[in-house]
């Protein structure tokens, strides 16, 4: 099968602030592929493949557009270092009203990024 990119968006509530902080990203569909966010003129192949934040956040939602065929999941790193999370996209695909609730923290300054999983 071809790879199918997507993109997505992922919301984070700052633990401090309660400020909503809505990134949307890009899924290149190829396992070892970093995501991408948007860094100001949208997520793409060539955009930023981390994001930071001012605060402490906690990861509470995500939405990826249906129709990914290559990678099933992606794992969360921070300062690229891989974490235990990882994200089903069939859980968390736009369509689904009763996605998942998250609460996957990640601190002010660290670089947050994700890595496409088979």
């Amino acid at each position: 099968m071809a790879a199918t990119p997507k993109n997505g968006t992922m919301i984070f509530r700052g633990l401090q602030s309660g400020q909503s902080y809505i990134r949307g990203f890009y899924n290149p569909d190829v396992a070892g592929s970093s995501i991408t966010f948007d860094g100001g003129a949208g997520a793409g192949a060539s955009s930023p493949n981390f994001i930071t934040f001012p605060e402490n956040v906690a990861l509470v939602d995500v939405a990826v557009v249906s129709g990914i065929v290559d990678t099933t999941q992606v794992r969360l790193t921070s300062n690229s270092i891989p974490s235990v999370q990882l994200l089903r996209w069939t859980t968390h695909l736009e369509s689904l009203n009763m996605r998942p609730v998250l609460n996957i923290q990640v601190a002010a300054g660290n670089r947050f990024s994700g890595i496409c999983v088979a």
